[in-house]
C-alpha cells in the first residue's frame, strides 16, 4: 500500500507576520500558484485511487486543486487536521477556539502538553493520525487487492499538514514521545511511503521527502 503525503500550499498562518487570531485560513496567492503546480504534476506523474484530506481551509483549497487535476473525489477526514485544532477528546475544535499555538511551547519538546489554549497535545494527536494510518492498514489487509483497480485503490494521495507528516513519520518509525529532530516539509513537498508486510523485511519502506521538483524556484516557500 503506497501513501503519498503532501503538505498543503502556502496559507496566510504560513507567514512570518501572520498575526490573526483565526489560525483556519486559505491559501496566499503564492499558496494558490503553488497548489496548481502540485496539481499537475501529480496528475502527470502519481497515478492513485483515492485522495483523502484534512477539513482546514488550506487543506481543502490545495486538495480541490488536486482533485479537480484526477478527478479524484476528496475524502474529507478529521483526523488529518494540524495538531492543536481538535480538542483532547480528537474532535474539531469550533472556528472560535482555533487559535494560535501557545507562546513558546513546540509539541515534540513537550509532548504531553496541549499545544492551544483548547486544544490537545503532541501524543493525543500522534494518537489520531496513528488511527487514520490504522484504518488504511486493516482495509489494505483484509480485501488484499487483485484487479488493477483495486490495487490503484491502494496508492492514496493524503493532502495534510507538516505536522500531520511529522506524526506519520513517528509511527512507521516507532519513535517514543520525545524529539531531538524536526520532520520538515515544505509547502506542497510531497513524502512517499509504502505499507509491503514481506516475511523477514522492515514492513515500511520510504522512498522520498520534501520533493519540489514541480515548484519553480520562485514558487519555494
Amino acid at each position: 500500500m503506497h501513501f503519498y503525503l503532501v503538505r498543503h500550499a502556502q496559507s496566510f498562518v504560513n507567514l512570518p507576520d501572520w498575526d490573526g487570531e483565526n489560525w483556519d485560513q486559505v491559501l496566499t496567492p503564492l499558496g494558490e500558484k503553488q497548489a496548481k503546480a502540485v496539481a499537475a504534476w501529480i496528475a502527470a506523474n502519481l497515478p492513485c485511487g483515492r485522495l483523502f484530506a484534512s477539513t482546514l481551509a488550506r487543506t481543502r483549497q490545495t486538495a480541490e486543486e488536486i482533485g479537480a487535476a484526477t478527478g479524484l473525489p476528496i475524502e474529507f477526514d478529521t483526523r488529518l487536521r494540524e495538531v492543536g485544532t481538535n480538542a483532547p477528546d480528537g474532535n474539531p475544535l469550533p472556528p472560535s477556539q482555533l487559535h494560535r499555538y501557545i507562546e513558546g511551547r513546540w509539541g515534540t519538546l513537550a509532548p504531553y502538553d496541549a499545544v492551544t489554549e483548547h486544544g490537545e497535545n503532541w501524543m493525543q494527536f500522534r494518537t489520531r493520525v496513528g488511527q487514520f494510518i490504522e484504518s488504511q492498514i486493516r482495509s489494505y489487509e483484509n480485501h488484499m487487492p487483485k484487479s488493477e483497480e483495486e490495487r490503484l485503490a491502494q496508492k492514496v494521495l493524503v493532502v495534510c499538514h507538516g505536522g500531520v507528516i511529522e506524526a506519520f513519520f513517528e509511527y512507521v518509525f516507532e519513535k517514543g514521545p520525545w524529539s531531538v529532530v524536526s520532520v520538515i516539509t515544505q509547502n506542497t513537498g510531497i513524502v512517499h511511503m509504502e505499507y509491503r508486510p514481506v516475511p523477514g523485511r522492515p514492513e515500511w519502506r520510504l522512498y522520498f521527502h520534501n520533493r519540489l521538483e514541480h515548484l519553480t524556484p520562485d514558487l519555494i516557500s
